[in-house]
C-alpha cells in the first residue's frame, strides 16, 4: 500500500497553517473523508486538529490502529467519543481556542451543534474555501495520481469497442469496463463533495439515454434502472447507428480523472458528425487557453460566444432543465473541485491546477456528442492527461 510521505503532509499543513495565522483562527477541525485524507493520510473515521503551529492531533475512533500504520504523524491517540475532544485537545497542549474553522460547506449541522456546545468560548467560521482553494492547486505527488487515473482509463476505454455488439444494453457494456477498470487498479469509488452528490465510475449512455434529465450536477443524461439509484446504466440496447457516450471518471490513489469520448455503432449521423467537429475545434480554442494567467469564467464566455453563432445553442451543455452553465471543473480527490469554468469565477488558472474540460452538445431524443479531457495547467500551458481519439469512433 503506497503511503502519503511526511513532506507532502508537512507541505500541506504549512500551507493551511498560513491561512490560519492570516485569519486569525487557532485550529481548523476536519472531519471530511477527502479533507481527512489529504491532511493527514488516512480516512480513518476521528477528528483531525490541524493547530496554527505546531503538528497535528488525529483523535481516532475507529480504527487507531490502522490510522497509526498509514498516517505520516505522530500525534495520534483513541478518541471515545466526541465529548471527549476538548479534553484530549487540552492534555495535548491545545487549549484556549478561540476561534475554530470547520468544514462547513459538508459538515452536518449535527456535528456543528456540537462542536459550539463542546467549545462554547469560541468563535466557528468557515474553513472549507480555504481548504478548497489550496487543494486546488497540486503537487507533482498528485498529480502523478491524476496521470495514473488517467492511464487506466485509456486502458479501458480502448476495450470499449470490444463490447459494443448489437442489443448488448448500456448495463452490459458499463459492467464490462467497470470491471477491467478494476482489474487494472481503479480504486472503484468516486467522492464527490456536496449534498447528495452521488456517482459511481460514471455512465455509459446510448442514443437517447444522453439527452435525459437528470438532477445530477453535469450535462451528461442517463436513465439508470431505478427511479432510486437513476444511474449506473440501463435496459436501452445498442442498435446500428447510436452513440454511444462514455463519460467515466478514473480512480487511482484517492485521485481522480475525468474523460468522455463517444463510439458509434456503424455510420454516425451527419449532423452528429457536423457537431463534433464544431466541438473539435472548439476544443483547439480552449486549449490555446489553458495556460497561467487566464481567467476561468473567460473560457466560458469563449465557447459560449461560439456556440450562440451556431444552431447548437439550445443543446450546449445539456437540454432544458438539465442544462448546466458551466464548461470545466477541477478534479483531485473529489469530482468537483474547483476552479469552476464559469462566469463569475475570475480567478486565473495556475500552474498545478487540474481540471476537465467537457464542451458536449445534446440532440433532443437522440443523444449528444462532445469530448471531456483532465488537463494539468504547466509553467507555459498545459499537459493533456487523457490522451485518445477525439472523433466519432467508429464500431
Amino acid at each position: 500500500m503506497e503511503l502519503l510521505p511526511k513532506p507532502e503532509a508537512q507541505d500541506r499543513l504549512h500551507k493551511i497553517q498560513a491561512w490560519m495565522q492570516d485569519a486569525a483562527v487557532d485550529a481548523v477541525l476536519v472531519f471530511q473523508n477527502a479533507d481527512l485524507y489529504y491532511f493527514s493520510g488516512t480516512v480513518q473515521a476521528g477528528l483531525l486538529c490541524l493547530p496554527a503551529s505546531g503538528e497535528p492531533l488525529f483523535l481516532v475512533q475507529k480504527s487507531l490502529t490502522r490510522a497509526r500504520g498509514e498516517s505520516p504523524w505522530e500525534r495520534l491517540v483513541q478518541l471515545p467519543g466526541l465529548k471527549k475532544a476538548p479534553d484530549l485537545l487540552a492534555s495535548e497542549g491545545i487549549r484556549n481556542l478561540k476561534r475554530i474553522g470547520l468544514e462547513m460547506d459538508v459538515l452536518p449541522v449535527s456535528y456543528y451543534m456540537r462542536i459550539r456546545d463542546l467549545f462554547p468560548a469560541a468563535e466557528l467560521t468557515d474553513a472549507s474555501e480555504a481548504i478548497r482553494r489550496i487543494r486546488m492547486i497540486k503537487s507533482e505527488y498528485e498529480i502523478g495520481y491524476i496521470r495514473r487515473a488517467a492511464a487506466i482509463l485509456q486502458q479501458g476505454f480502448r476495450d470499449i469497442p470490444g463490447w459494443m455488439r448489437p442489443g448488448m444494453t448500456e448495463l452490459e457494456i458499463l459492467a464490462h469496463l467497470e470491471g477491467r477498470l478494476r482489474q487494472l487498479g481503479h480504486q472503484g469509488l468516486t467522492r464527490m463533495r456536496g449534498f447528495n452528490y452521488e456517482i459511481s465510475y460514471g455512465t455509459i449512455s446510448i442514443g437517447s439515454s444522453a439527452s435525459q434529465p437528470t438532477s445530477f450536477p453535469g450535462p451528461v443524461g442517463f436513465t439508470g434502472l431505478y427511479a432510486a439509484v437513476p444511474g449506473g446504466g440501463s435496459e436501452r440496447r445498442l442498435l446500428p447507428g447510436d452513440t454511444l457516450m462514455a463519460d467515466i471518471v478514473g480512480g487511482c490513489g484517492g485521485y481522480i480523472a475525468d474523460k468522455t469520448r463517444v463510439f458509434v455503432l456503424g455510420d454516425p449521423p451527419p449532423d452528429m458528425v457536423e457537431a463534433q467537429d464544431f466541438i473539435l475545434g472548439l476544443t483547439g480554442e480552449i486549449e490555446s487557453m489553458l495556460r497561467p494567467g487566464t481567467p476561468c469564467e473567460q473560457l466560458w464566455r469563449l465557447a459560449l460566444e461560439k456556440v450562440n453563432r451556431t444552431p447548437y445553442a439550445e443543446g450546449f451543455m445539456g437540454l432544458g432543465d438539465s442544462r448546466v452553465r458551466f464548461l470545466g471543473h477541477g478534479v483531485g480527490l473529489e469530482l468537483n473541485e474547483l476552479p469552476v469554468l464559469a462566469e463569475g469565477f475570475s480567478c486565473p488558472l495556475e500552474r498545478g491546477m487540474t481540471i476537465a474540460v467537457e464542451p458536449k452538445i445534446f440532440f433532443a431524443g437522440r443523444g449528444g456528442v462532445g469530448i471531456e479531457n483532465t488537463y494539468v495547467i504547466t509553467g507555459d500551458g498545459f499537459e493533456k492527461l487523457t490522451v485518445f481519439p477525439e472523433h466519432l469512433i467508429r464500431v
